[in-house]
């Protein structure tokens, strides 16, 4: 892309928002609202394209299960295999980013990236997940369409030229699109986005979701009708006792969730012990058409077989069979590199769980539980909450993929009961996990994202006149006397940067009376040390170069090679970048201030900052009791910064407190405070929440 084509397009935002007189929020909601179309248009393409290769691969693309069972065995056998030939080389050499089930790359974009996605990867996705899916993958198609649509609203959203935070709701907006696009689920489409992608409730975020799901639920009615997913029979509660089923049922399949997640990845890692790069994905593939020989449900999306699941049309033998060689297929798919969503996986084996619990409650119960199919519905959300630990999508989307209400008590029961079993069971989600395994912990997702995506420029004070190094002593004098600043920057006649001095080392000339009138600037900068900083480098980095010189101010450079003396960044401004970034956040409704300052034993939090920091969360004992953080001075006498106090107001809540030097603390408060290691242990063990 042309750096006149990138400037275009903010040039152009500029020009409309100024012309018109449109604030930012509201320029949002619009460019959300074409994403929606665009994210529509897309989740329609997706879907052509399957069925497109289905036609060419198995001759149909509407009676797929049947045409399937009918397919020769050779067919069945080696069709997947040639999907990994073509697959292999393309995700392996173009965009490793594609393989897989695609939601933990969105979910890592917005989190480490500021919502950045390649743009390459919309195009590549699609069509290495539409050949996994057409060749007999057992895998979904909602994962791709939601890093499809992601990917429409990134590269929409860096074309504009839009703020880091607006790009990450422009991401989660293509989002949106894509899973309310193809389920007919407009609600379920912002929830989706709502709960897995940005984990965030504020109404400035809600509003361009909506928009954007809203507009691509037009798109998709209009190419595919106004019909839900799944047509099923009329379910309903037989009586208030029926409860009690659905509740072990909720309890049951949040196990089963954990026993899917962890065969996932415990074949994926397996396969990642194959030294056989791209050539391993058509190997395991073989195994899947193996697979397809005796059980042809398990081919693509699956969704025929769901529907008769549903309607209570398969013997209960060939579900018990079914359950362990669908999470077998699944995994064996994305562990050999195909590229699928495990989504329409999760509906599927709850589905399969469902109807099997269901028929095993009717043989003992037959007054009770009238037709398994009820329990089928129920146990695709249950299972969908259980894997993705998110309740409230997983049993609007089950709502508005069947368009049926009377189930919806045991829908909202067995998905929270599922998500809480899960979950106690294993921390991470389906989703989580596969970042958990590259050293990615979205848990510190708010402070993670602050420091490695936010530049030296973005903080860096640029209204520093440097010294040429040619400059005498008495004119240094007069600047520092002028000046009252902590460093002096040197630089050559071409601008570039010498080294660095402070006001001690003018002191020390000042008693060696005899050479201060032969001292240049460029004497007194040390020879050894003269640390300096590029203009792009993150604030983690940058972060590291202080721990390294223990300095105070680093000078900035256009680039290390050059060396073009541009400015200073001090430690202190990037702290206190932090610390309005950490409760902005904060109030706008991300998990970060809720999850760490909430009033519960001090289990601690840690923040991936460089090597050698940490935030902690200190109790306020009787020893701060009173005093003000001037008094305390925790800055200067330990060397750590207290990030927020939280403190418990008079209606019992929890409110977060920006600290001042003049903020008095009370026996209880929560600080959180952020430093080195050492220094921090230095501070709890002297100021401990039980003194």
């Amino acid at each position: 892309m042309s750096k006149g084509f990138k400037h275009a397009g903010k040039d152009l935002f500029n020009t409309i928002t100024e012309k018109f007189h449109i604030d930012e929020n509201t320029a949002v909601i619009i460019i959300a609202s074409f994403i929606g179309i665009i994210g529509g248009i897309g989740a329609v393409g997706f879907r052509t394209l399957i069925e497109v290769l289905q036609t060419f691969t198995i001759g149909d693309h509407v009676n797929i299960l049947q045409t399937v069972t009918e397919l020769p065995w050779y067919k069945r056998l080696l069709l997947p295999v040639a999907g990994g030939f073509i697959v292999g080389p393309l995700v392996y050499y173009f965009g490793r980013e594609t393989k897989g089930h695609g939601v933990p790359e969105v979910m890592e974009a917005v989190a480490l990236r500021g919502g950045k996605i390649r743009p390459r990867v919309m195009f590549l996705k699609t069509f290495v997940s539409a050949v996994t899916i057409a060749t007999g993958g057992s895998v979904g198609r909602e994962g791709p369409i939601v890093q499809i649509g992601s990917s429409v609203g990134s590269a929409f959203g860096q074309w504009l030229g839009v703020s880091q935070d607006k790009l990450k709701i422009l991401v989660a907006c293509g989002a949106a699109a894509g899973i309310a696009a193809t389920f007919n689920a407009p609600i379920a489409g912002v929830m989706f986005s709502v709960e897995i992608i940005l984990g965030n409730y504020a109404i400035a975020t809600l509003v361009p979701l909506i928009m954007s799901s809203v507009m691509a639920t037009i798109i998709g009615r209009w190419y595919f009708g106004d019909i839900p997913a799944f047509e099923i029979p009329h379910y309903g509660l037989t009586s208030g006792w029926e409860i009690f089923p659905y509740i072990l049922l909720g309890i049951m399949t949040g196990v089963l969730a954990v026993v899917f997640v962890r065969l996932l990845y415990g074949l994926e890692n397996l396969a990642d012990k194959i030294p056989l790069g791209w050539v391993k994905t058509p190997l395991i593939l073989f195994l899947v058409g193996l697979i397809l020989l005796q059980f042809p449900q398990v081919y693509g999306v699956g969704y025929d077989t769901i529907t008769q699941l549903l309607k209570g049309e398969t013997v209960w033998y060939l579900l018990l069979m079914m359950l362990p060689i669908k999470m077998i297929a699944t995994s064996l798919t994305l562990a050999a590199g195909g590229s699928g969503g495990v989504f329409a996986p999760s509906l599927f084996l709850g589905a399969v769980f469902g109807g099997l619990f269901g028929s095993v409650m009717q043989f003992l119960f037959p007054e009770l539980v009238v037709s398994y199919g009820a329990y089928a519905v129920v146990g695709m959300s249950a299972m969908v909450a259980g894997t993705t630990h998110a309740p409230i999508t997983a049993f609007l989307i089950i709502f508005e993929l069947t368009g049926d209400y009377k189930l919806i008590l045991p829908i909202m029961i067995c998905s929270i009961l599922a998500t809480f079993i899960a979950s106690l069971l294993k921390k991470d989600s389906i989703y989580t996990m596969k970042l958990t395994r590259r050293g990615v912990d979205l848990a510190k997702s708010a402070e993670v994202s602050i420091m490695q995506t936010t530049t030296v420029k973005d903080v860096m004070d640029t209204n520093v006149i440097p010294l040429n190094e040619n400059t005498g002593f008495d004119d240094i004098l007069e600047k520092v006397i002028h000046a009252n600043e902590l460093c002096y920057y040197v630089i050559d006649d071409n601008g570039k940067f010498q080294g660095s001095f402070n006001v001690h080392d003018v002191k020390e000339i000042l008693n060696e009376q005899t050479l201060a009138g032969l001292v240049v600037a460029k004497d007194l900068v040390p020879i050894s040390v003269n640390p300096s900083i590029g203009i792009d480098v993150n604030l983690a980095q940058c972060l590291k170069k202080f721990s390294l010189y223990d300095a105070e101010e680093i000078a900035v450079v256009d680039s290390e090679s050059s060396g073009r003396f541009i400015g200073r960044i001090g430690r202190k401004e990037i702290m206190n970048l932090y610390n309005r970034e950490i409760l902005r956040q904060g109030t706008s409704g991300l998990k970060f201030i809720q999850s760490r300052l909430a009033d519960k034993p001090t289990s601690q939090k840690y923040v991936n900052l460089p090597d050698g920091f940490e935030t902690k969360l200190i109790r306020v004992g009787r020893l701060m009791h009173m005093k003000t953080m001037q008094e305390l001075d925790l800055r200067r006498n330990y060397g750590v910064t207290v990030v927020a106090i939280n403190r418990r107001s008079e209606n019992g809540e929890r409110e977060v407190i920006i600290p001042d030097h003049a903020a008095g603390l009370r026996v209880g408060d929560n600080l959180v405070v952020m430093g080195r290691v050492e220094d921090l242990k230095r501070l709890k063990d002297e100021f401990d929440s039980t003194s």
